[in-house]
């Protein structure tokens, strides 16, 4: 049953994203089509997903449903990678950003976020282990 209920939480979060993002474009004066359009681009991603989510198990790990411990800890390393990447990234964003006179007060608020949500992380399963 909770598996069941698991595998429609990415259809649900999609809809959700691609009426906001479809609004967006509306409140910035876009046309009807543009909003189509950034609706059908969300859609199509977990569409594709629950599609291939019986044939796939990389569509599963996309999902938030490995199919077992193998693919939970190559999902755990990748997301590992990622935001290990993505803090390099906003750094490297900062650094440029800071050195070529622009405003980098948005790569210093993002990379606070991450770097709070990552501590935050930590402590959280700390005190739960």
């Amino acid at each position: 049953m909770t598996t069941a209920m698991y595998r429609w939480i990415v259809p649900a979060v999609g809809i959700v994203l691609g009426v906001l993002f479809a609004l967006a474009e509306m409140g910035r004066h876009a046309s009807p089509v543009q909003a189509a359009i950034a609706f059908a681009i969300v859609t199509a991603y977990w569409v594709a997903l629950r599609l291939l989510q019986s044939r796939s198990d990389l569509a599963n790990v996309l999902s938030g449903l490995p199919p077992d411990e193998r693919w939970s800890s190559i999902n755990t390393r990748a997301l590992s990678l990622a935001g290990q990447l993505i803090a390099v990234v906003l750094v490297g964003a900062f650094l440029v950003t800071q050195f070529g006179g622009g405003d980098a007060m948005p790569y210093a608020l993002v990379g606070a976020v991450f770097a709070a949500a990552y501590i935050g992380g930590l402590l959280w399963f700390r005190i739960r282990s």
